[in-house]
């Protein structure tokens, strides 16, 4: 499940392109400026024909924390709609998703774009990251999260990244990340965590 997120970022541009919301659940924001303070960030040549193809009205991050002076300026500066961990306890995670879909559809109800950070999640349930801080979502509000968006009928597409095997330190953190992943992903297609059962189901006649 790691990933070659360039290959993935232009992925969610064609499909953003598209009249779509984005949703996203990040421990950071991946907002790249010149600024930035991580050494890390690489230059990204032959992307000059990317324009901008989804407005910051139609943004929301989620869960963040740990978040660069410079990012903040430009979340503000772009009026995006942002719940930090401390907006989440504060609120509730049902109390967040609710005002979130209620500003998303302010206007005019579009397909959602999930994009999950694995690390949005508290690095003591998914330690196999690149870049785990501590104080993130529990295992219920990240399930919850994508039962609640599933039950819209509007999640049209969902991506699933940071999860790195490769900086897991034992078994048991490789495996606790995976299978936390896939139970996000799971929860996009419609598992809930009570079972499925068909409603009109009935005991068996003796």
């Amino acid at each position: 499940m790691q990933t070659n997120q360039h290959t993935l970022r232009v992925n969610v541009y064609f499909h953003l392109h598209a009249s779509r919301l984005g949703l996203q659940f990040f421990r950071y924001v991946c907002i790249g400026q010149c600024s930035s303070s991580s050494p890390q960030l690489p230059p990204l040549p032959n992307f000059s024909w990317m324009k901008p193809c989804v407005s910051s009205r139609d943004l929301v991050y989620i869960g963040l924390r740990d978040v660069d002076p410079a990012e903040c300026y430009i979340m503000k500066l772009l009026a995006v709609k942002v719940f930090s961990m401390t907006q989440v306890d504060q609120l509730g995670m049902a109390r967040v998703m609710e005002e979130t879909c209620d500003y998303l559809w302010d206007r005019t109800k579009k397909p959602i774009h999930l994009s999950y950070d694995i690390d949005a999640i508290d690095p003591s349930i998914t330690p196999a990251t690149g870049t785990p801080a501590v104080g993130g979502l529990t295992y219920r509000e990240g399930v919850y999260i994508t039962e609640y968006l599933y039950q819209t009928g509007l999640l049209s597409a969902v991506d699933m990244v940071e999860v790195n095997p490769l900086r897991g330190r034992t078994e048991d953190d490789v495996r606790s990340t995976v299978s936390t992943a896939v139970d996000l992903l799971l929860g996009c297609f419609g598992r809930r965590r009570e079972g499925n059962h068909l409603p009109d189901y009935s005991l068996p006649e003796p």
